[in-house]
């Protein structure tokens, strides 16, 4: 199942759409468990349970792992970038200028935007092409309805 959802995470219009929604939910759920206190090893171990993609799961222990044995969030994420390049920089420089908690909470708010954005492009997109499927549904319904009936006047 983790190698499905990599590959999903793949997918050139829908993968970068599903990481923004992840990358937002895991970030969010950082970001608070950080202001209110909560350590960052515990911090991941529940954001882990936040993330429905199971290969983001499984980097998100591995980073916890990194954290524990002295490693960077920035540089555990970016071992296996499941995450947009532009969520890596943003926790790199959080971490940097000590600000982590806060910098995860605007790396949620960029990508709720952009997620929000790429559902509204990809239901536009959507549109025209479900209105021609139900066009050509409408024209085979009315073939079966008008080919029996020219055959019958025709046999007249």
């Amino acid at each position: 199942r983790e190698r499905r959802d990599r590959r999903i995470l793949g997918i050139r219009v829908i993968g970068p759409l599903l990481q923004r929604i992840e990358a937002a939910r895991l970030t969010r759920t950082l970001g608070t468990l950080l202001t209110n206190g909560v350590a960052l090893l515990q911090a991941l171990v529940i954001a882990r349970q936040v993330c429905t993609n199971r290969a983001l799961q499984a980097q998100v222990e591995q980073a916890a792992e990194s954290v524990k044995g002295g490693g960077t969030l920035a540089s555990a994420f970016g071992a296996q970038p499941l995450l947009p390049d532009l969520a890596l920089q943003m926790i790199e420089v959080g971490e940097q200028a000590g600000e982590l908690d806060t910098m995860l909470m605007k790396v949620a708010d960029v990508f709720d935007v952009e997620a929000k954005r790429g559902i509204d492009r990809m239901l536009a997109a959507l549109v025209p092409a479900l209105t021609v499927v139900m066009a050509g549904m409408v024209a085979v319904i009315m073939l079966a309805i008008m080919l029996p009936l020219m055959s019958l006047t025709s046999n007249i």
